[in-house]
């Protein structure tokens, strides 16, 4: 039986792959639904990064992996934003300073590379949600804890 107040809430121990997908399924649903509310469903999701990092960080620490490995791809979208607010602000800055001259051209260069971007952000989230989520536990006890319990098998036992 799975304990979601530990799973989503704190960051200490050890979850095996069947808790880390369903914290990951919580994760996208909850953001699928913020999504509909607008000042609201904002603040929430700044919690849901907590909630990211409480289930992501559990499942690295089970393959005796650093949680601080979870800052990366947040560096990342971190990155390509900043980008994707340059090439967008250089956009605006062309049209206000362009005398009313809109280049079609450059507007669609400027989507084109922003949904590139996108999807570059896109692709390294899935790729990092399946190499954790994938990723072989620890058997035995690790410097997090011990392994997680699998409902239905009896608890590992440390070949030490």
């Amino acid at each position: 039986m799975t304990d979601w107040k530990t799973l989503l809430f704190n960051l200490n121990g050890r979850i095996g792959q069947n808790d880390f997908w369903k914290g990951v399924l919580v994760i996208i649903g909850a953001n699928l639904l913020l999504s509909f509310i607008p000042l609201i469903g904002g603040l929430i999701w700044l919690g849901l990064i907590y909630v990211g990092f409480c289930v992501y960080g559990k499942r690295l620490h089970d393959a005796g992996r650093s949680a601080v490995l979870h800052i990366i791809p947040w560096v990342i979208r971190l990155i390509v934003g900043a980008i994707v607010g340059m090439v967008m602000g250089g956009t605006l800055l062309s049209i206000i300073l362009g005398n009313g001259d809109v280049d079609p051209w450059a507007l669609a260069s400027a989507g084109g590379a922003v949904m590139l971007l996108g999807l570059l952000d896109t692709f390294v989230w899935v790729a990092y949600t399946l190499w954790v989520g994938l990723a072989q536990g620890d058997t035995g006890e690790n410097a997090y804890g011990s392994a997680p319990v699998i409902e239905g098998e009896a608890k590992p036992v440390d070949p030490a």
